[in-house]
C-alpha cells in the first residue's frame, strides 16, 4: 500500500463531529471529486468519483447524515495505468442535488450553469472548518509522495480559480503552496519537508506524521553520513595526489643535482616526505624537530616545487 493510501485512510476516519464539519468537506468534494450532468429538463446529475474505498465510505456517510436521500454506489474495475478500482457514489435524489449544490455555493439560483469554485467564506467560519475543507480536498484531488523517494504534496484543480482558492485558505492556518499547470489541470504543491509534515498533522493524519517524520530522520542521516563519506574521500584522493607529485618533485632532484642544491630548511621536510608517502601535512609537521605548522610545510614544499619546475624547464 502507497504512503499517499494510507494517508488517505486515515483522514478518512477522522471524526465528522457537526454539521459545520460535513457542509465543509461535501463543499470541498463537490469541487475536486465531484462530476456534474444536465439530464432532460434540466434535471442536474451529481456523482462523485474516487480510487480509495475509504474516501468513498466517508462522501457516502457525510450525504447519508445531512441528507438520507437515496445514493447508489457502484465500483468499476480500471482498465488502464494501475487498474485500480473507481468507487463511484450518485445522488438519485433531484432536491438534495439542488440542496447541496446549492448549499455548498457551487451553483446559485439565478444561474445554474455557472460553476464557482471559489468557496463562500460564510461555509467557512471558524478554524475547525477550515481544516475539515483542506483535508477533505486533500482526500479529493490530493496526493502525497513517499518520504524515502521525495518530499511532494500536491492537490489538484480543474480550475486555477479554485486552486487559488484553496491556496488562499491554506494561507489563512499558516500554509502557502505555489502553483504549476500540468495539462488541464492547475496544480498546488508542497515540496518541503516541514510544511509537508506540518500540513498532514494539521488534517488530522497523526500516525502517517510519525512514520513520515521517521523515514524522514533516517534519510537526512543517511544523507549527512554519505556527504561526509564523499568529502573524506574527496579530501583523502586530494592528499594522496598531491603527496604524489611532491614525492615525483623530489625525485626528480635527487636524480638531477640532488639534495645540495636545497636550502638546508627544505631538506629535512623533502627527507620527510620521502619517508612518509601516507602522511598528511599537519602529520609531517609534527614530526619535524622543532615542530613546524602545516602552512609551514606547505609553504617548504611549495619552493621544492618550483625548483623542480625549472629542472623541467617549465
Amino acid at each position: 500500500m502507497s504512503f499517499s493510501k494510507d494517508v488517505k485512510n486515515e483522514l478518512a476516519r477522522v471524526p465528522m463531529e457537526d454539521m459545520a464539519i460535513l457542509h465543509a468537506e461535501l463543499a470541498a468534494y463537490v469541487r475536486t471529486c465531484g462530476v456534474i450532468r444536465l439530464r432532460e429538463g434540466l434535471k442536474i446529475d451529481l456523482s462523485f468519483h474516487t480510487e480509495n474505498a475509504s474516501v468513498a465510505r466517508r462522501i457516502l456517510s457525510a450525504i447519508k447524515r445531512l441528507f438520507g436521500s437515496d445514493v447508489e454506489v457502484a465500483a468499476t474495475q480500471n482498465m488502464y495505468l494501475k487498474k485500480n478500482k473507481q468507487y463511484r457514489i450518485r445522488m438519485t435524489d433531484e432536491g438534495s442535488v439542488r440542496a447541496l449544490l446549492m448549499d455548498s455555493d457551487f451553483l446559485r439560483p439565478d444561474n445554474v450553469f455557472q460553476m464557482h469554485y471559489a468557496v463562500d467564506p460564510a461555509l467557512l467560519r471558524d478554524a475547525q472548518s477550515i481544516r475539515a475543507y483542506i483535508r477533505a480536498s486533500f482526500l479529493g484531488a490530493g496526493s502525497v509522495t513517499s518520504p524515502s523517494k521525495r518530499y511532494h504534496l500536491e492537490m489538484i484543480s480543474h480550475d486555477k480559480t479554485h486552486g487559488d482558492d484553496i491556496n488562499k485558505w491554506l494561507s489563512r492556518v499558516g500554509f502557502s503552496a505555489k502553483g504549476i499547470y500540468r495539462k488541464d489541470d492547475y496544480i498546488l504543491y508542497l515540496k518541503e519537508a516541514e510544511k509537508i509534515s506540518d500540513l498532514l498533522a494539521f488534517m488530522g493524519a497523526s500516525r502517517s506524521v510519525l512514520e513520515f517524520e521517521s523515514t524522514r530522520v533516517v534519510k537526512d542521516v543517511r544523507n549527512n553520513v554519505n556527504r561526509l563519506v564523499n568529502c573524506e574521500t574527496a579530501n583523502l584522493s586530494k592528499t594522496v595526489n598531491a603527496a604524489s607529485r611532491q614525492i615525483r618533485d623530489i625525485e626528480l632532484i635527487q636524480k638531477t643535482v640532488g639534495f645540495s642544491a636545497l636550502d638546508e630548511e627544505l631538506i629535512p621536510v623533502a627527507t620527510c616526505r620521502m619517508n612518509h608517502p601516507e602522511a598528511s601535512l599537519a602529520e609531517i609537521g609534527e614530526m619535524m624537530e622543532p615542530k613546524m605548522s602545516r602552512s609551514g610545510v606547505n609553504h617548504r614544499l611549495k619552493k621544492i616545487h618550483e625548483l623542480a619546475e625549472k629542472l623541467r624547464g617549465e
